[in-house]
């Protein structure tokens, strides 16, 4: 029989140990949901209601809307989960994959048209529909675009580290 490790803190609550939460609110990291005592506050005050609690740790889900930043979460939240309090961006950002409509020579143009920060773009291209293109920099991460996109060609990826000044 193969046992997980568990924490004292969940040994303590009779929680069983906490598996991989997948994408972290605005402003928490995967170590500081370890405060997490699973309240469920942060879901109840998300506006847009993409917070869920999965296995009691909550957990981001754009396939029910966008994340418009706006601080309910961490304001209400009663533990240290939250380093940043009004966060601007997540860790990832927007990638658009092979199965893309405009790629395939279909009129699509719905993920540059809900995107807040304007960071897909369409370029024109000779005999076809315009082709999207991502600009990393302004990508929040903020999920408009997952939710939107007819054929979920729409992917996250962690953002490239900055390049350390030397």
């Amino acid at each position: 029989m193969r046992t997980e490790p568990i924490s004292r803190r969940s040994l303590f609550f009779g929680r069983p140990a906490r598996r991989n939460i997948g994408i972290c609110p605005p402003g928490a990291t995967a170590e500081s949901l370890n405060a997490c005592t699973g309240c469920g506050l942060c879901a109840e005050r998300c506006p847009t209601g993409i917070i869920r609690l999965s296995d009691g740790m909550p957990s981001i889900d754009f396939a029910f809307g966008e994340c418009t930043f706006c601080g309910e979460c961490s304001s209400v939240c009663p533990e240290p989960v939250f380093l940043t309090v009004k966060a601007d961006r997540f860790p990832h950002v927007a990638v658009v994959g092979d199965g893309c409509l405009a790629k395939r020579h279909v009129a699509c143009q719905s993920c540059g048209e809900c995107c807040p920060e304007q960071a897909i773009r369409f370029r024109p291209r000779m005999g076809g529909p315009f082709v999207p293109e991502l600009n990393e920099a302004l990508c929040s991460g903020c999920g408009a675009c997952l939710s939107i996109c007819p054929v979920s060609a729409i992917g996250l990826q962690a953002r490239e580290a900055e390049a350390a000044d030397v």
